[in-house]
């Protein structure tokens, strides 16, 4: 039975700091707020004779409030990097910040009617709305980089369109600075963790995700690689309509998967295992993958019974060292073999030979315990409470702040995509035949 979902609250407006000046004293607002915040929660656990910790003073909740507040008037990379982080808040925050920054993946704050129309004349010139015979200002989808509106063109097709935000491509390099250097004197992000060069490369990746002519392109590949198979929708673009700030498409009307907990057990455990089936077609088959497992991004549309795919900004095409490393590790895990386990994790950089001992082994305890899921003829993520347990194992990792390694960006994306898949079924709580699903992509290997 399919339960009525409410009206989704209006997208709140708020003009976008454009130049990397105002996005800076942004950041710097925010900074002093949780300043503010620290100091506060600090006297008060002193007033009660406790003593001041990182769970009362940098990530208490009301700090989960002010960061989750400025991300969102920002929005660009500063914001992607709260969504990034809102995905994994089990691992690093308490679990009293995920209501606050599952707000991140939903929506960001958009742009007011002014501001957007400057931008539609700018880049498709005045003449725009020649093209349509409606468009709604209001839009549809707000997210960190551009937000989106409905339309409908002159030949009758109903359309959603992208549009980006001013200042966003412009400001990568210095939001994703100022960022890092908060997270830096949270004292949170271990000694010897190469966070430079993991930054370097997601400066990369944004900035080809604010590139929508490449996203473009990522999304008729995309097309072209899913074409024909029936179980998944990839919409087309309308590529006269698309530029570097602008991206055209078919509107399908969908709903978010994560919002599909009173369908039926059936229709749930046949959206999930081909969600499966996707990830593993796109890890060990196209060796390209959509590498952002934000819940929005995966739709269900009701009539057909199909996925849709969104999102072909966070595309990506993979190594064949990644490839192939995570065929070695599913081997591995299938088998629950130790050492197997051990060389691939080294072998994709999870791990290192810096690493020490003791975090290396609850590295491998995890990787043994998250093996589980392919050991039975149908797995439940949620029942199993695999996520609390890992959690739980690799605690002392974040404890004792232990470097454990820095992988290529390709491991260290594909690790989100897989994670998010994860979670996806744990909220569905669904069983699944793990096991079975990737078993073919592995036989020949």
């Amino acid at each position: 039975m399919r339960k009525p979902s409410s009206d989704k609250k209006p997208l709140h407006e708020k003009s976008i700091p454009s130049s990397r000046v105002a996005r800076f004293f942004k950041v710097g607002a925010m900074a002093s707020s949780l300043a503010g915040n620290v100091v506060k929660n600090s006297l008060g656990a002193a007033i009660q004779a406790q003593k001041p910790s990182k769970q009362n003073t940098l990530l208490h909740l009301d700090n989960a409030k002010t960061i989750t507040k400025h991300l969102a008037h920002m929005r660009g990379a500063a914001m992607k990097l709260g969504q990034m982080l809102s995905m994994d808040a089990g691992e690093l925050l308490p679990a009293e910040w995920e209501p606050i920054l599952a707000m991140l993946r939903e929506q960001a704050n958009s742009m007011p009617q002014a501001q957007l129309r400057e931008e539609l004349n700018k880049h498709w010139g005045p003449d725009w709305q020649s093209h349509f015979s409606e468009f709604s200002f209001d839009p549809i989808a707000a997210a960190s980089i551009g937000q989106v509106h409905k339309g409908v063109l002159k030949n009758g097709e109903t359309v959603a369109v992208k549009v980006q935000y001013p200042g966003v491509a412009e400001s990568i390099d210095s939001d994703i600075d100022n960022v890092a250097g908060l997270l830096k004197l949270s004292r949170l992000i271990p000694k010897g963790l190469d966070i430079q060069s993991i930054l370097e490369q997601a400066k990369g990746q944004l900035k080809q995700e604010a590139d929508y002519t490449l996203e473009l392109a990522h999304l008729q590949h995309y097309g072209a690689l899913l074409k024909g198979d029936s179980r998944f929708i990839v919409p087309k673009a309308y590529p006269q309509l698309c530029n570097q700030h602008i991206l055209c498409m078919e509107f399908i009307d969908a709903r978010p998967m994560a919002e599909l907990a009173y369908e039926t057990t059936r229709c749930k455990t046949t959206l999930i295992e081909s969600l499966f089936d996707l990830v593993f077609s796109e890890l060990f088959t196209f060796r390209f993958t959509q590498s952002d497992p934000n819940y929005a991004n995966f739709l269900y549309k009701d009539d057909t019974k199909q996925l849709v795919l969104l999102d072909c900004g966070a595309c990506r095409h993979l190594s064949e060292h990644a490839s192939s490393g995570y065929v070695q590790m599913a081997k591995a895990m299938q088998q629950q073999n130790a050492p197997l386990i051990s060389q691939a994790l080294l072998d994709l950089g999870l791990l290192s030979s810096n690493t020490p001992q003791e975090a290396q082994n609850i590295v491998l305890n995890a990787c043994i315990t998250a093996s589980e899921s392919l050991q039975t003829s149908a797995y439940n993520f949620k029942q199993a409470k695999i996520i609390k347990r890992l959690q739980a194992q690799t605690q002392e990792l974040i404890d004792q702040k232990y470097a454990i390694a820095s992988p290529d960006f390709d491991v260290a994306l594909i690790n989100r995509k897989v994670t998010g898949t994860v979670m996806l079924a744990n909220k569905l709580d669904v069983s699944i035949p793990l096991s079975s699903i990737l078993a073919p992509y592995i036989a020949n290997s």
